[in-house]
């Protein structure tokens, strides 16, 4: 769904979390250090794990663009499919006890948040959102400019979207407003480098593991 539930964005602990677990006292399993599938010896980590619902037991969340065939996330060390680290910035979307479900990759996910071992702070920052009248609306990887910003000489890189979608109802933080950009360097020669900047606006947010970008035209900021 692309609608928030249960308490609203927050509620009274706000609308955004900063994740930030006590790096000692926070193990989560891990498995994959020495041989794939194998736990790893217990140690502390940065990173929370995603769930699709309120429940250790339940599914991690699903990583579209890591596999395309729609295989499930893992514990795998070296899989950020469904884990979010200290200093990440995500939208509160609901919260169900211990538990705090944020907007991550276009899904809501939920990491395991008791008071009396806090793996999240309140956050501040301007949130974005799609505008009104759309479903969802494209994410990139890369903020490219439009066509015409290109001078002869430089080929054209299509701004093509990530395997994700930010949903109507869906909100996450926003970072930097930039103007598309590339950097033409074929060679290490520097002198024959160009920057091509483009009038296209786009909005840098923290939208799984990874930055990503949306194009300001497709959201409105909110306070």
């Amino acid at each position: 769904s692309g609608q928030t539930g249960g308490e609203g964005a927050g509620g009274d602990r706000g609308a955004v979390v900063t994740i930030r677990p006590d790096y000692s006292r926070h193990r989560p399993l891990y498995t994959g250090c020495t041989k794939p599938g194998e736990g790893c010896v217990p140690h502390g980590s940065g990173a929370v794990r995603l769930h699709t619902a309120p429940d250790a037991s339940a599914p991690l969340v699903k990583d579209a663009g890591l596999r395309p065939g729609g295989e499930d996330s893992t514990t795998g060390v070296n899989d950020t499919g469904a884990r979010a680290s200290t200093g990440q910035q995500y939208a509160v979307a609901e919260r169900r006890g211990a538990w705090t479900a944020v907007w991550y990759l276009g899904q809501k996910a939920w990491f395991h948040n008791p008071r009396e071992l806090p793996t999240a702070v309140p956050g501040r920052g301007p949130l974005l959102t799609p505008k009104p009248g759309l479903d969802g609306i494209p994410v990139y990887g890369r903020a490219y400019p439009e066509a015409a910003a290109y001078p002869a000489g430089v080929p054209v890189q299509p701004v093509s979207p990530l395997p994700y979608r930010l949903l109507a109802g869906q909100r996450y933080v926003a970072g930097d407003r930039l103007p598309g950009e590339y950097l033409y360097a074929r060679t290490f020669d520097t002198s024959h480098h160009q920057v091509v900047r483009g009038e296209e606006l786009y909005y840098e947010i923290q939208f799984g593991h990874r930055l990503a970008f949306v194009k300001a035209a497709d959201v409105r900021v909110l306070d």
